[in-house]
C-alpha cells in the first residue's frame, strides 16, 4: 500500500518528515534507534532529532510504526528500537554482547505457543518472545557476569575458564 494511503487510513497526513521516516524504516535491515534514523536522514534532508522523535512517537502512536525495548549490548540499557508495523508474529532474537537484534519468522515456534496455551485451556490472543543469544565463535570461556543483558542470573550459565591449573602461590 502507498505511504499516502497508509497514513489517511490511520487519521494521519503524510508530511515529508513522515514520509522520510517511513521509507527509512522501510529500507532497514536491522531495528534501529531514533538517533540511527536521524543520522540516516541527515544524509540526505534537513531533519532534527527533535523531529524524528516526534514523529516516530506519532506513528507509534497510530500503528504505522512498532517500538520495542531492546537491552543495548554490553551496556545493558534500554533502548528504543523501531521498524515498520507489520501483520502477524515474529520474534526478536538479540545477541547479548552487541546488542544486535535479529528477526527470526518461524512458523513452527508460533505454532508451538499457540499450542502451549492451548494445552493450559486458553486462547491465545497475543504475545511476545525475545531470545536472547551469543554467537558460537564469540563465546569465551570465560565466567559470564549475572545480570548481562538484563537477564536474571539463574538464566545466565556460568562457564568455568578451559583446562586452566590453578595458580599456586
Amino acid at each position: 500500500m502507498h505511504l499516502e494511503q497508509l497514513c489517511r487510513q490511520h487519521g494521519l497526513r503524510l508530511t515529508e518528515h513522515r514520509r522520510i521516516v517511513l521509507e527509512l524504516l522501510e529500507a532497514a535491515t536491522d531495528h534501529p534507534c531514533a538517533r540511527e534514523l536521524h543520522v540516516r536522514a541527515a544524509r540526505d534532508h534537513r531533519i532534527g532529532i527533535a523531529t524524528v522523535y516526534r514523529t516516530l512517537n506519532r506513528l507509534a502512536a497510530v500503528g504505522l510504526v512498532t517500538r520495542h525495548m531492546f537491552r543495548d549490548g554490553p551496556s545493558g540499557s534500554m533502548k528504543a528500537r523501531y521498524e515498520r508495523a507489520r501483520a502477524g508474529q515474529h520474534h526478536h532474537l538479540i545477541d547479548v554482547a552487541t546488542g544486535q537484534v535479529v528477526e527470526v519468522d518461524d512458523a513452527q515456534l508460533t505454532r508451538l505457543v499457540e499450542a502451549a496455551a492451548r494445552d493450559l485451556g486458553y486462547r491465545l490472543v497475543d504475545y511476545r518472545l525475545r531470545l536472547f543469544g551469543e554467537k558460537r565463535e564469540r563465546q569465551s570461556f570465560l565466567i559470564t557476569p549475572p545480570l548481562r543483558a538484563g537477564l536474571p542470573s539463574s538464566a545466565v550459565p556460568l562457564r568455568r575458564r578451559a583446562c586452566q591449573a590453578p595458580r599456586r602461590s
